[in-house]
């Protein structure tokens, strides 16, 4: 049986709070009382997830619009939170310098964030692609500032044609719009995954030329998110 978009709404919701050191703090992070949340998941509680508590869970987050109303796997979810704390780190480093020096401002481009490298994007010939989770040795990636909370994916299998290769580092925004020639990860809802260089966005579809040399077509409707690729890593470059 299908699942309501309120019950969609909360299973995320409840996922999201498993990576939270407590409730208090996920509230701390919209903005919003402790009862405020606390109405939507206590026991007796028949209250639904409406569309502007919604909101503030995308906006904390930097997730689009209507992210909630998906059902989201519980890595994604992991991702999610743990890149918006590295965020916030930076963010308060920031501020601390601004305290400890007295300067009036600070360069954001200057800025770097830590990113763990918690993802291994399967890339093999003649495979479908596949994210799991990193049970390798997990380093850190440091990354300049002006990407909208970034996700790290290491590359693994025989690959394809540079920079796709085995052992280098895609870092993707992990939502947003992309631009023609740029390179992107489509994630869709069955689960599947494409990657290659956007090529247009059409009514329904999206258009890519794909690693593997062909042109996919993919219906928007089958789209949970997509991932614009804002840099390679070689392997020599991870620390």
């Amino acid at each position: 049986m299908q699942m309501t978009v309120y019950e969609t709404r909360k299973n995320n919701l409840l996922k999201m709070l498993e990576f939270y050191e407590s409730r208090r703090a996920f509230c701390e992070k919209l903005g919003v009382e402790y009862n405020h949340l606390n109405q939507y998941l206590g026991k007796k509680s028949k209250k639904n997830i409406g569309d502007k508590f919604s909101e503030k869970v995308t906006e904390a987050h930097n997730l689009p619009l209507g992210w909630m109303d998906q059902p989201q796997d519980i890595l994604t979810i992991k991702n999610i939170v743990e890149s918006n704390r590295a965020t916030n780190i930076v963010v308060a480093d920031v501020k601390s310098k601004n305290k400890s020096t007295n300067h009036p401002s600070i360069d954001q481009n200057d800025v770097r964030r830590i990113v763990p490298l918690k993802n291994i994007l399967k890339m093999s010939k003649g495979e479908d692609l596949a994210v799991n989770e990193n049970i390798e040795e997990i380093k850190n990636i440091d990354l300049p500032a002006g990407i909208n909370n970034p996700i790290a994916y290491l590359i693994r299998g025989t690959g394809f044609s540079k920079p796709y290769r085995n052992g280098y580092v895609v870092v993707c925004e992990f939502s947003g719009t992309p631009i023609p020639g740029e390179e992107i990860l489509i994630f869709c809802k069955d689960g599947s995954i494409y990657a290659g260089e956007f090529q247009r966005e059409e009514d329904i579809l999206i258009s890519i030329d794909s690693v593997d040399g062909s042109n996919d077509r993919i219906l928007k409707e089958k789209i949970a998110r997509i991932s614009p690729i804002k840099m390679f890593i070689s392997p020599s470059q991870i620390k």
